[in-house]
């Protein structure tokens, strides 16, 4: 039995800045926020897309961002590392079976 399918996740990255919001009509406090979405075959896992927005911490309206303009300011990766690299363990084990097999003639 092959389990494989899809899922999404996401993350309140922290108020960066205030300014006006033209919704609610006022200097509010404005949160970036990371959704992304992945595939996984079993427990090994590869993101497929993933999205930053910069949204009003009260009318939670805002607008999206570049994702390479968000990830230069970024400390580390805010998806977790399983997530982002859980394919190399499906491509490493697969290798490892042609190397073993290729060595054992």
């Amino acid at each position: 039995m092959i389990i494989w399918g899809s899922g999404s996740g996401g993350a309140d990255l922290g108020q960066v800045e205030v300014r006006h919001c033209a919704t609610c009509e006022r200097d509010r406090p404005f949160k970036l926020f990371i959704q992304y979405r992945y595939a996984h075959l079993y427990y090994l896992r590869w993101v497929t897309e993933k999205k930053y927005h910069l949204a009003c911490d009260i009318c939670q309206r805002g607008w999206e961002l570049k994702a390479a303009d968000v990830e230069s300011m970024l400390e580390k990766n805010p998806i977790p590392f399983m997530t982002r690299f859980g394919w190399a363990f499906l491509v490493g084990g697969v290798a490892l079976i042609i190397l073993f097999l290729s060595l054992s003639k």
